[in-house]
């Protein structure tokens, strides 16, 4: 007996990932790249016998009749081909409580899928036998190999696949599909999630555990001992998902065999002629109660993302950043630049200008422009900052050089801002000359001592000529007192900016 099988997950047909509609065709083109890889792949002529999709076929839990009609024509070659497609519900599409069916009940009525549902009643799971009337739990796919689903459980999640384990068939080999995230450690359990300890007793009753909701692959490696598998997602779904490498999403190629299995071929061969696949970038074989399992993760073909790293250090003006951004971007190809590239512009150095000014709209629009990217974020946490440790100890004999500690505490913190950049040693001192003032006063300071501490600020106060050129007469008319020059260079009529301000 030969059985094989591609197990995907996490589809989320219907985004639109950054208010994009070529995003939100990503999804339907690596899903349909699957799809052909299923229908032409063959692998020392065994054929893909089905498609097991573990949860979150659509986005959302009532997709437009658009998505569900491009998800049909997406399937609609492997329905041709007389390759059935086993599906179960995830968190974002199962149906509602008040709702007795989804958008997946929709594609089962048209024989696109087979959807897999147990029945749930008063803490009980029931896998009942699968018909094309009723529905049901489990299904004998092939002769020798049982599928069961179980969908998304948030809850109860150790019961209810022990419940699920004792019902599987020890006559055939069990394939068990659940959406749900199994965590190897001991890490803090979110909703939907189980740790590995509380299901591996399972692991006898259960010959492979196809998992969905965890975007990265699980399973090739030696963890979860063989028969745990989860082959991510196939396209990027979050934006924390361009922090981990493209090859770790995909799906996963599964060959189930009563005899040995030769070993396979590696790109064409094993994806078949005119498929969009890439070569597999990981493999495990395995042996399972009495049979042989051969487990291929392939990376699909995503729309690329790629994180640049530009040291913006000493760049004391905004076109200075966007700059050293060009400079970092450079590193792109011309057939990186041409399929719309997701650009990431991680800021790293140390700030030379405030954090206020960093130029995000126009790095944005110079890395679209002259790098075709479809879409772009520009984030500044690895600037430098943050406190010096050794600034923050304090000798408790020393006692008299707390308030010089103190600071440099602030200084560094202003620094590590963007704020009064230049100027932070002073207006560290302002401040704590500030609180000192404070001290000993009432809860509600007067207008009149707030005036005070204002007018000690003033000198801090920054100017943005950008915004003030976009400002109207009628702000200017209403912030008159700005019309001076306090001999800094900046030109009159500018807008202050709030130094204290966070970024």
């Amino acid at each position: 007996m030969t059985f094989r099988f591609l197990h995907i997950a996490d589809v989320h047909l219907g985004k639109h990932q950054h208010q994009s509609d070529a995003r939100y065709a990503d999804y339907f083109a690596v899903l349909s790249s699957v799809v052909e890889h299923a229908v032409r792949a063959r692998v020392n002529g065994v054929r893909v016998d089905a498609v097991l999709i573990a949860g979150d076929l659509f986005d959302e839990q009532d997709p437009s009749a658009e998505t569900v009609r491009r998800a049909m024509a997406a399937l609609r070659p492997l329905r041709a081909a007389g390759i059935p497609a086993f599906a179960i519900e995830g968190n974002h599409d199962r149906r509602k409580r008040t709702e007795p069916a989804c958008a997946l009940d929709i594609l089962a009525g048209e024989e696109y899928l087979r959807l897999l549902r147990p029945d749930i009643a008063d803490g009980t799971l029931t896998l009942r036998p699968w018909t094309s009337d009723s529905g049901g739990g489990m299904i004998r796919a092939a002769d020798g190999v049982v599928i069961a689903g179980l969908g998304f459980l948030g809850h109860n999640i150790e019961e209810y696949h022990r419940q699920a384990a004792e019902q599987l068939p020890a006559e055939a080999f069990p394939i068990l599909l659940s959406h749900v995230m199994v965590q190897p450690g001991e890490e803090t359990l979110e909703y939907g999630c189980v740790a590995y300890a509380d299901i591996a007793p399972l692991r006898e009753r259960i010959g492979y555990l196809a998992l969905g909701h965890r975007h990265t692959r699980v399973g090739l490696d030696d963890e979860m001992d063989g028969w745990v598998y989860n082959p991510g997602s196939l396209e990027f779904v979050n934006t924390l998902d361009y922090r981990l490498p493209p090859a770790l999403r995909g799906f996963l190629d599964v060959t189930l065999s009563d005899v040995p299995l030769e070993d396979e071929g590696t790109g064409e061969e094993a994806g078949g002629e005119g498929t969009s696949t890439e070569a597999p970038s990981a493999q495990r074989n395995v042996e399972r109660m009495g049979y042989h399992l051969r487990v291929r993760h392939v990376a699909t073909d995503k729309r690329p993302a790629y994180t640049l790293r530009p040291d913006i250090s000493g760049c004391d003006s905004p076109a200075a950043v966007v700059d050293a951004v060009r400079r970092a971007a450079q590193e792109l190809d011309a057939a990186q630049r041409a399929r719309g590239p997701i650009l990431i512009a991680r800021l790293q150095g140390t700030l030379a200008l405030s954090r206020s000014r960093l130029p995000r709209a126009a790095i944005t629009a110079m890395l679209q422009e002259e790098f075709g990217a479809l879409h772009v974020e520009v984030m500044d946490r690895d600037l430098l900052g943050g406190t010096d440790v050794g600034t923050l100890l304090a000798d408790s004999e020393d006692l008299e050089q707390l308030t010089d500690r103190a600071r440099a505490v602030a200084a560094d913190l202003l620094r590590g801002g963007g704020i009064a950049v230049g100027r932070e040693s002073d207006l560290a001192t302002t401040l704590i000359d500030m609180k000192t003032q404070l001290q000993g006063g009432t809860k509600n300071p007067s207008k009149e001592v707030l005036r005070g501490l204002r007018e000690q600020l003033l000198p801090y106060v920054e100017y943005d000529e950008e915004e003030t050129r976009e400002a109207s007469a009628d702000d200017d008319a209403d912030e008159g007192d700005t019309d001076r020059d306090d001999g800094s260079g900046a030109a009159p009529n500018l807008r202050r900016r709030d130094p204290l301000r966070p970024p």
